[in-house]
């Protein structure tokens, strides 16, 4: 359920511009467009997602966990939908072959499972290969690939992979990892098997080598123009967030800010409380990652970045700087020679996939 009555705050998101730019995409890779609706559509909404990509003419979804599965076909879209990742109970195997899902096998195990399992449906398939992500699927030059593709009772109708760093400025490890699929594609092939509909790239991929795209591509955060690296295809923005003030203060200078006490206002001030915060993914910094140095760096030049220029927000195109630290869901901002007041809304740029608010579609 959406929550946009009587929130403080909630997303904005054309539904014209989403279309356009679903539309956009499907034009630019020039193959049949799988459609990733993961991530409750990436932050738009699972169902507004979809019809967006519907209405470019895509007949195929994908999702990253059952339940998005099942609330597509709930909430009317007749599609195919594959499921990508590996299902391990009965009960949920059951329900998303009900609702004739696409299952991904990652193993012959997993195959197994279907097989014992799959009652009086049959289990429409695509075989995930593993070329470098180490994560789902069958290693490419695992003999126990071909295996796969001779047990009886599979609907096998695709085989696919995923490159893991296809936002690299070279055309490198992304060659690499296409040239193993292929090579598991020869070697199905080889041993008589039908591979189905063979698709390994991405969003990043799909739109930075055309030579990625095969028989159909994945395309997902390409929707919100959430690109890793530089793209030729200009999208546009179809969201912003709209936070509520709900109270106005005026701050002398000395006054101590927010927990702890640890900021204090630098002069005389006409402060908003704002409904927004760490609650609805407002200035987050992620967690460096643990294994490169280069990471963690890079995470400290964030918070210096930070630093020097905290974060803020607009109202009518004027920027609003924050006041002391960011709160789980009530911050502070500069609004002096302002005639701003409670009731109003101010415009910030949030994590679409961390937001908790609700959504208005226009």
């Amino acid at each position: 359920m959406e929550r946009t009555d009587y929130t403080a705050n909630f997303m904005r998101i054309d539904t014209a511009v989403l279309a356009r730019n679903a539309k956009a995409c499907v034009e630019a890779v020039q193959v049949p467009v799988i459609a990733v609706v993961k991530f409750d559509g990436y932050g738009l909404g699972i169902a507004a997602a979809a019809k967006a990509w519907q209405s470019a003419g895509v007949t195929t979804f994908a999702v990253s966990e059952s339940w998005e599965a099942l609330a597509l076909r709930q909430a009317g879209f007749t599609e195919d939908i594959l499921l990508l990742a590996p299902v391990a109970d009965t009960e949920t195997l059951r329900a998303l072959l009900e609702q004739n899902i696409i299952l991904t096998v990652s193993d012959p195990d997993n195959a197994q499972f279907y097989l014992e399992n799959c009652g009086r449906y049959f289990p429409r398939v695509h075989i995930k290969v593993d070329v470098g992500m180490g994560r789902f699927g069958i290693r490419w030059d695992d003999p126990a690939l071909v295996q796969v593709y001779g047990l009886a009772g599979l609907g096998i109708e695709g085989t696919y992979a995923h490159f893991s760093k296809s936002f690299e400025k070279k055309y490198d490890l992304t060659g690499k990892q296409l040239a193993r699929f292929l090579l598991a594609i020869k070697a199905i092939e080889d041993a008589g098997c039908k591979p189905g509909i063979r698709h390994i790239a991405n969003s990043c991929a799909a739109l930075r080598f055309p030579q990625t795209r095969l028989d159909a591509v994945r395309l997902g955060s390409a929707l919100v123009g959430a690109f890793l690296a530089p793209v030729s295809l200009t999208l546009e923005t179809a969201h912003s967030f709209q936070a509520q003030v709900v109270a106005v203060k005026e701050l002398k200078k000395g006054d101590s800010l927010g927990y702890a006490s640890v900021c204090k206002a630098k002069k005389d001030t006409r402060a908003i409380v704002v409904a927004l915060g760490f609650s609805h993914g407002y200035a987050m910094i992620g967690a460096p990652d643990p294994y490169p140095v280069k990471d963690f760096l890079f995470y400290i030049y964030h918070l210096w970045q930070r630093w020097r220029n905290p974060a803020a927000a607009a109202w009518k195109g004027k920027r609003l700087p924050m006041i002391g630290r960011v709160g789980s869901q009530y911050t502070l901002f500069d609004a002096t020679g302002l005639d701003i007041k409670p009731g109003d809304f101010i415009t910030a740029q949030v994590n679409l996939l961390q937001n908790t608010a609700g959504r208005k579609y226009l």
